[in-house]
């Protein structure tokens, strides 16, 4: 498990979890809360009072024998019997419908802040981690919410109820029955403690379980084509027996707290019938009482007992919300300023439907200034980068593997911001301009193209869902996609398949790009958007390139040189430095490393071509 997600776990139970847990879900329910309440209070009123009704029963019959009149007793009984149903299914129906309405508002409260978290973020966390937040985790809170409420409020008032009756019954009797309850009170603090240890351990090998699944199917095909199967389940197994391991100790000790508690009860049960029968035998006690007596000593561990699993339950309930806020409480690293969220909350965020940008709204220059960058502390990634580029420019990245280009990017397309120095829009710091306005001006396509279930169409659609059919064809057509998009059975409404797996990667690449054009973007970056396909796709992609940049600013990361010949200045990037910078023909004439690199993939390309022939 890394480091961020250690930090998110405690020694104990969390208050500001649960404070922060009754604001934001609980209070908007508060109403369905009391009724819930009130229902559990009602339903324990009438089990207690089921047994006091019985006593008069049976001292009825003793005391008049045949002439005992039990009509109106029996009346009483059944109103409480009837009442005590329709409660019952009114507490059932509402716990659930709190249960499901909290877990409803947390997914969805998780799953819109993951879409506001920076890149940096998820370099961090596994798919599994989130995953195991929005799906368990929230499901195992949700229910302790409105399932513990309900069993609070049920067991509290009867535990009391049951104690003021044994009391008014016989005090001293019932100071002897109630004298167990500091040793209860004693045996639940120590398993609380050694029951949220295992709690903890748990959820986070149910993180590291959920990981692997998520592994285990997207990777399936590198496994089947590795024969890495055997191996796999070697792994998994080794993480299964771990669950297994904890899973186990957790439900031990689970199982050891409740006959400790039932033993307790059991001891304050013998004691009660031991000198309640000796109280009954000497005329103080009547058989009615002594009956309802030990009825109520007996189901005086039913409420112990709940209260008890609620504990334990709340343990494993805590781990949960410990992570879950965890990620709530998380702050993007990437974010607008105060003072621009400020200026553009004055402006309601959408000045005529564009998103507002907090200052200008066109891009004359980007510019970076003596930038360096470093994912870790201690270890640059960038360093001093110094570069000027005019709108409407197309910028080319070339240079070996891990150099730094798609860094480089990533700071220009403000995924990450400088450690130092800055990146400037139009000569002021592009901190200062709004994230969401800058962002929706930028086209992306990557080296592997991700597509979303759904259909072609659906997809092409996806960064700008106000878009006509038309418009959806005519940036199909701007990149050559609409020829094989044509030929299929459902044309635009042909279903792609999770993550496009029903089309092939030059087909998925092609509908990245007619997304990317859709936008209308004023900055347009490929990350080697072409290495990954076909010559005869990549002909494609190219034919509509002119046409695509044409009036936009435009970064390409090549991995074939022949592609950016045209680029108005070709960065060569290694080790996280510019080390030439020009057009094609002015790094040729340069005869430095450009020079080398463009002739070594010339030699390498014609022989492949001969080899072909």
């Amino acid at each position: 498990m890394n480091t961020a997600t250690q930090t998110l776990e405690t020694k104990t139970i969390e208050k500001k979890f649960w404070g922060q847990l009754f604001r934001v879900y609980i209070l908007p329910h508060r109403g369905v809360l009391i009724a819930l309440i009130l229902t559990a209070i009602l339903v324990a009123v009438c089990e207690a009072s089921l047994t006091l009704i019985t006593r008069s029963v049976v001292d009825s019959i003793v005391k008049h024998k045949e002439q005992a009149s039990l009509l109106k007793i029996g009346l009483i009984y059944f109103g409480l019997l009837l009442t005590l149903g329709i409660s019952v299914w009114a507490f059932i129906l509402m716990a659930g419908r709190l249960s499901t309405r909290i877990m409803y508002h947390m997914r969805q409260d998780g799953f819109s802040h993951l879409q506001d978290l920076s890149f940096s973020f998820y370099d961090k966390h596994s798919i599994g981690w989130l995953m195991a937040r929005l799906t368990s985790d929230c499901n195992k809170v949700a229910d302790i919410i409105a399932w513990g409420t309900l069993e609070i409020f049920w067991a509290a008032p009867f535990l009391l109820g049951i104690s003021g009756v044994l009391l008014y019954l016989n005090w001293k009797l019932g100071l002897i029955v109630l004298s167990v309850i500091p040793l209860v009170i004693a045996v639940s603090i120590y398993f609380q403690r050694i029951i949220i240890k295992s709690s903890r351990k748990v959820r986070r090998v149910n993180s590291q379980l959920t990981a692997s699944f998520n592994e285990g199917i997207t990777g399936v095909e590198t496994s089947k084509v590795l024969v890495r199967e055997n191996a796999n389940l070697e792994d998994f197994q080794k993480q299964s027996q771990s669950m297994y391991a904890n899973s186990f100790k957790n439900a031990n000790q689970t199982a050891v707290y409740f006959p400790f508690v039932l033993g307790i009860n059991s001891i304050a049960t013998g004691l009660a019938l031991w000198l309640g029968g000796d109280y009954a035998l000497s005329g103080l006690l009547t058989l009615g009482t002594l009956i309802t007596f030990l009825a109520y000593t007996s189901a005086f561990h039913e409420p112990i007992l709940e209260l008890a699993r609620i504990m334990t339950e709340l343990q494993t309930a805590n781990a949960g919300a410990e992570r879950i806020f965890g990620l709530l409480n998380t702050k993007p690293e990437i974010k607008d300023s105060d003072l621009v969220s400020r200026h553009i909350n004055a402006k309601k965020q959408q000045v005529n439907g564009v998103p507002y940008d907090g200052g200008e709204s066109d891009i004359r220059t980007i510019e970076f200034s003596d930038v360096s960058f470093e994912y870790l502390s201690g270890q640059p990634i960038m360093k001093d980068i110094n570069l000027k580029v005019k709108a409407g420019s197309s910028v080319a990245l070339v240079g070996p593997t891990g150099g730094g280009k798609t860094t480089l990017v990533n700071l220009m397309c403000r995924f990450y911001e400088p450690t130092r120095g800055q990146i400037l829009l139009n000569g002021s710091d592009y901190r200062n301009r709004g994230l969401l306005w800058y962002q929706s001006n930028l086209g992306i396509v990557l080296q592997t193209p991700f597509l979303f279930s759904g259909s072609i169409e659906d997809n092409i659609r996806y960064g700008r869902l106000d878009a006509t059919h038309e418009e959806v064809l005519a940036a199909a057509q701007a990149v050559n996609a609409h020829d094989f998009i044509s030929c299929l059975e459902e044309g635009y409404q042909t279903q792609v398949g999770q993550e496009g797996k029903h089309l092939s990667t030059g087909q998925k690449q092609l509908i990245s790009f007619a997304r990317a054009i859709l936008a209308d973007p004023k900055i347009f970056v490929m990350d080697e958007a072409t290495s990954a396909v076909d010559t005869q796709t990549e002909s494609l992609i190219q034919e509509g390139l002119s046409k695509i940049l044409e009036g936009r600013t435009s970064f390409i990361i090549a991995h074939r040189l022949s592609t950016i010949r045209s680029a108005d200045v070709i960065l060569l990037v290694e080790n996280g430095s510019i080390i030439e910078k020009g057009n094609h023909e002015e790094l040729i004439n340069l005869k430095g490393a450009y020079h080398r690199l463009y002739r070594k993939q010339f030699i390498i390309e014609k022989q492949a071509l001969h080899f072909r022939a």
